[in-house]
């Protein structure tokens, strides 16, 4: 559950020209973070069209702290199933999937700012067909006792 008091810490939305996402175009995103004993839920969003070519999606991911990188990977993100129908939501042209950057929230170490950096990973250049991809970072809220 998310506090209902409180907005996102971050939400924020990067659109592509044209559908058009070049291999330079990082994708890079500052979180000032000063409570470093919540539990932070990541997510983000995908929104491409049916012009996208391929079923999946490669990503590097990663989050730097400024002594370090703190996270580092590269995950493949299945955009349609084995038959070919695309996953996620919307009517018509385009769909948008949402997923979590972890299955388990996550703490920071320190107070400062992190930098998440997204950069897609197909050999296509530039990568036609998505159209939005959006962060989101919300502070999870703790269980109270009834």
């Amino acid at each position: 559950m998310v506090a209902c008091g409180e907005g996102p810490l971050v939400q924020d939305v990067t659109s592509f020209s044209k559908d058009t996402w070049y291999q330079d175009s990082v994708i890079s995103v500052d979180v000032e973070v000063s409570d470093t004993q919540a539990v932070y839920r990541v997510t983000f969003q995908i929104r491409h069209s049916n012009s996208y070519p391929y079923s999946n999606l490669y990503l590097f991911r990663e989050i730097r702290s400024d002594r370090q990188t703190e996270y580092q990977d590269t995950v493949d993100i299945r955009l349609a199933n084995d038959r070919g129908a695309w996953n996620g939501s919307g009517v018509g042209a385009l769909k948008t999937l949402e997923l979590p950057y972890k299955q388990a929230g996550l703490r920071f170490p320190k107070p400062g700012i992190y930098r998440f950096r997204f950069q897609h990973g197909m050999r296509d250049e530039p990568l036609v067909g998505i159209r939005d991809f959006a962060l989101m970072i919300e502070k999870e809220e703790e269980p109270t006792a009834e």
